[in-house]
């Protein structure tokens, strides 16, 4: 089994402006891709929604799962039904909808296009919480990160310890088919997002 791991940390983050705020890339794949010009497989980042009504960026090609890390989030596609977001709840929709966002916060994204699949999920760690993962399948690279969302935890995967502060992302990459086990605990109450992604 081949892992590789890396602590991806805050200085390493690009921050631009969007129309509604501020958004911070964490990750994109492949790594040289440049996301104004939408050449990516997969992107992960966090965004501040600083105004109290507005309008996403459409991205054709791109599915996308995002949830809020603090405030409420209501979305609509349709301006006729909505979709109201608590902390940590994960709503994932086709990024070439017309989409208008209500109420202030910040978030946490998770996009993908053509030769990617994968999906977010916001997990809830009371002190220590095991982990697994089945990877099979005829994939290229297989890629899962683990996001500190609101306090400092500390990761054990393939026999090594991380410790992941908040706002950071531990990266864990698989090349071949395995169980990925991963124990993960912290002080206190804690929230992570792991996002996993098969390249094909």
């Amino acid at each position: 089994m081949a892992i590789k791991t890396r602590l991806i940390t805050e200085d390493e983050y690009i921050t631009t402006e969007w129309s509604g705020g501020k958004t911070t890339q964490l990750f994109i794949y492949p790594e040289e891709s440049d996301y104004s010009r939408r050449n990516f497989k997969f992107r992960l980042s966090s965004a501040t929604v600083e105004l109290e009504k507005s309008e996403f960026t459409k991205l054709e090609g791109v599915y996308r799962f995002i949830t809020p890390l603090d405030g409420k989030l209501k979305l609509t596609h349709n301006h006729i039904q909505y979709i109201d977001l608590q902390p940590f709840e994960v709503y994932e929709f086709n990024g070439d909808k017309d989409t208008v966002s209500f109420g202030r916060a910040r978030d946490f994204n998770l996009m993908l296009k053509s030769g990617a699949e994968g999906r977010l999920d916001s997990v809830y760690i009371n002190k220590e919480l095991l982990l697994s993962e089945e990877i099979h399948g005829d994939f290229k690279e297989f890629f899962y990160f683990i996001y500190a969302c609101n306090r400092d935890v500390s990761v054990e995967v393939d026999g090594k310890n991380y410790n992941i502060d908040q706002f950071q992302t531990l990266l864990i990459k698989v090349e071949s088919e395995c169980v990925l086990n991963i124990k993960i605990s912290s002080a206190g109450d804690a929230n992570i997002l792991a996002a996993k992604i098969l390249i094909w």
